[in-house]
């Protein structure tokens, strides 16, 4: 499996979702950690496996049981997930973050 690697705004992004699900109902954090894992690890076991959104080759994963999405690129050695995005706020606010 592909390593990947986690933008710094994508692990905030996910802290804020955990937080979020977790005040919502409790152990639903934990549900969302899971539906993100596996999404993860989709990616990584088959990170041409999402059709390129555009020229930059910016990848989306969906989770499928929350509003959310992997953005990702697949690199050379690693897969680099730019945001950990909710579907249906700011589009495209994570489109200036580069790898570091």
């Amino acid at each position: 499996m592909i390593p990947y690697i986690l933008h710094r705004d994508a692990e905030a992004e996910l802290g804020e979702a955990l937080d979020y699900y977790e005040q919502k109902r409790p152990g639903l954090a934990r549900a969302f950690r899971l539906e993100f894992e596996a999404a993860l690890e989709r990616v990584r076991q088959n990170p041409l496996g999402y059709a390129e959104e555009d020229e930059s080759g910016i990848r989306f994963c969906p989770l499928r049981r929350f509003p959310y999405t992997l953005v990702y690129l697949n690199l050379e050695n690693h897969v680099w997930v730019a945001a950990v995005a909710h579907q249906h706020r700011r589009p495209g606010y994570w489109a200036r973050r580069q790898p570091e």
